[in-house]
């Protein structure tokens, strides 16, 4: 297995350009006939998509279709974890979270590890 910079920074970008693509594809297809203005996104707090790249490869494929001259838009939102010991619900500031009740580290990511289209506008 091939574990250099480039092979591994080559695997980040595939996936994003996949990613992209199906955010394109979901939004052409819910503007219909109409033409895209604005694509909002959000991008949990734990995603290892970035934000560059995905406007990188949006440029590229959206050339020629309804979204061309759409404005791509990003909200970063904060990841959502629960605690496996005793169930409380939080929103850790950083990675590497305890537990606000109990300090334990035995913890669930719920949310915030994902890109999601958000909304459309569309003219």
């Amino acid at each position: 297995m091939d574990t250099n910079s480039k092979g591994v920074t080559l695997i980040v970008a595939m996936h994003e350009l996949s990613l992209t693509q199906n955010i394109l594809d979901v939004a052409l297809l819910s503007a219909g006939k109409k033409r895209l203005v604005r694509v909002n996104l959000l991008i949990g707090q734990f995603s290892d998509e970035r934000e560059e790249a995905i406007r990188f490869y949006w440029d590229d494929l959206a050339k020629d279709t309804p979204a061309c001259t759409a404005e791509l838009t990003f909200q970063w939102v904060k990841a959502e974890m629960k605690c496996l010991d005793c169930g409380t619900i939080f929103y850790p500031a950083e990675e590497t979270a305890l537990c606000p009740v109990c300090q334990s580290y035995h913890l669930k990511l719920l949310s915030g590890d994902d890109v999601r289209l958000d909304s459309i506008d569309v003219e």
